[in-house]
């Protein structure tokens, strides 16, 4: 979505340290400052590592004691993990920051360190000290998340580790005295085979969460309408989520993305070529299940607008969905037909962004079926009783004298489990998306507006 990523700043370490194997294959240091340089920063990298362990540890030890007191019983990735860590820091000391970090370093070891470490620190806005979720995204994360990510980390402390020798013998090559090589790189085969026990514990890479991490106070880039609608759209997801713990009232909220849910899926028809008039079931996939879906929406929208409401929605999601509308009528007018002159690039480049609102309206519907599961069990949903159905009414003696006074009562338990099931359906992507129920037939166009800055 647009964002600096953890995969990606892992990918950055990786790199500067195949830049660093590179470099001592094909040349040499030129003086022995150069050399010592060089292995204080690699240290960096060392140090970098076991902090980098360290902070995937943590969430994954919520409720457990303790990293270096023996237990028994622990899983084997977190007791590898323990062991390399534990014998990282020993090498590396215990100085904070460290010395490496000090300087100003410019080696590719330095500089794969510092990827390595703002790796870290993205995913501690993530997480509390404590190692609760701040985001989704940590919400979602499980265990097995940060085993794997401890795994791709024993990959990389194998890979880093291998460039001893080759670094002490340039190191020496430069001058530098035998014993002072010796005394800071000693040897680190004990060392390479706790890595390489932590590397094969698992699958890694492919089993992990942890790649899509990004971050979570995102600043929205105001340059580019398409990047500006993803950018909206992952700071949307953030302020849904946290509505699930939020005491005060959500409802406006909740209805208020649920207005956006139809704009997103009747622009994104709309860009595919789809028929906002065409009846449900025009097409299980493609367009035909953006209409659908965004049907889907529509429907949720109206459910939530029985409901009666104590406060305007929170101001942080209300800009975004609002900027998030705006931006869905520049990119793909509906009252306009489709400009031929674009680009394919262009086009891709919108569509990309189109088709990351979906997938991100579908995380959305997840947190808001939370948030409305929370209201419905705390009782904190009314409903004016003029607004329910009349069989509902002749069932409940007390909702219809509410009635006649004009009242609201608290909804009846056929409203409630109504809406949950609309948040189940919308909650699917639209490719998976089931045939919806017959509806009027009417087109999303006139509805979208108004319901996505309502």
């Amino acid at each position: 979505m647009g964002m600096t990523t953890y995969a990606e700043l892992l990918a950055q370490a990786t790199a500067h340290l195949r830049e660093g194997s590179t470099t001592l294959r094909g040349d040499r240091f030129w003086t022995p400052d150069e050399a010592l340089d060089a292995i204080g920063d690699f240290h960096g990298l060392l140090d970098a590592i076991a902090s980098h362990g360290r902070r995937l540890l943590r969430p994954a030890q919520l409720g457990r004691l303790g990293l270096t007191r023996h237990r028994d019983g622990l899983p084997p990735v977190e007791r590898a993990s323990i062991d390399l860590i534990t014998r990282l820091e020993a090498l590396t000391g215990d100085a904070r920051p460290h010395p490496s970090q000090v300087r100003l370093g410019t080696t590719p070891w330095a500089r794969s360190a510092l990827a390595l470490r703002a790796a870290a620190d993205l995913v501690g806005t993530h997480f509390s000290t404590d190692g609760r979720p701040r985001s989704p995204d940590a919400a979602a994360a499980t265990t097995a998340s940060f085993d794997a990510g401890l795994v791709d980390l024993g990959h990389l402390a194998v890979a880093a580790l291998a460039h001893e020798g080759p670094l002490a013998l340039r190191a020496i090559q430069a001058g530098v005295p035998r014993t002072i090589v010796t005394r800071q790189l000693p040897g680190f085969e004990a060392l390479a085979d706790a890595a390489r026990e932590l590397s094969t514990q698992g699958a890694g890479r492919p089993e992990t969460l942890l790649n899509s991490l990004g971050q979570t106070q995102l600043r929205v880039r105001t340059d580019d309408p398409a990047a500006e609608l993803s950018d909206r759209m992952v700071r949307l997801r953030q302020g849904v989520w946290s509505l699930i713990a939020d005491h005060a009232d959500v409802l406006p909220s909740l209805r208020l993305t649920a207005g956006l849910g139809v704009a997103v899926h009747a622009h994104a028809a709309a860009l595919h070529g789809g028929d906002l008039t065409a009846p449900d079931g025009a097409g299980p996939t493609g367009p035909g299940a953006l209409v659908a879906h965004g049907r889907a929406w529509q429907r949720l929208h109206h459910a939530l607008s029985q409901f009666a409401v104590l406060a305007p929605p929170a101001a942080s999601v209300r800009a975004d969905a609002v900027a998030a509308a705006r931006l869905l009528s520049e990119l793909v007018p509906l009252d306009a037909p489709r400009d031929r002159a674009r680009t394919a690039t262009v086009d891709r480049h919108v569509g990309a962004a189109l088709n990351g609102a979906v997938q991100v309206m579908a995380d959305i519907a997840v947190h808001e079926g939370a948030a409305f599961d929370r209201l419905s069990r705390a009782g904190l949903l009314h409903i004016p009783a003029r607004a329910l159905p009349r069989d509902l009414v002749t069932d409940h003696p007390d909702v219809a004298a509410a009635r006649l006074n004009g009242r609201t009562v608290p909804a009846p338990n056929e409203i409630l489990r109504a809406v949950a099931t609309m948040y189940a359906e919308v909650a699917a992507h639209p490719i998976g998306v089931p045939a919806p129920r017959p509806s009027d037939h009417r087109a999303l166009r006139s509805q979208v507006e108004p319901l996505s800055i309502s």
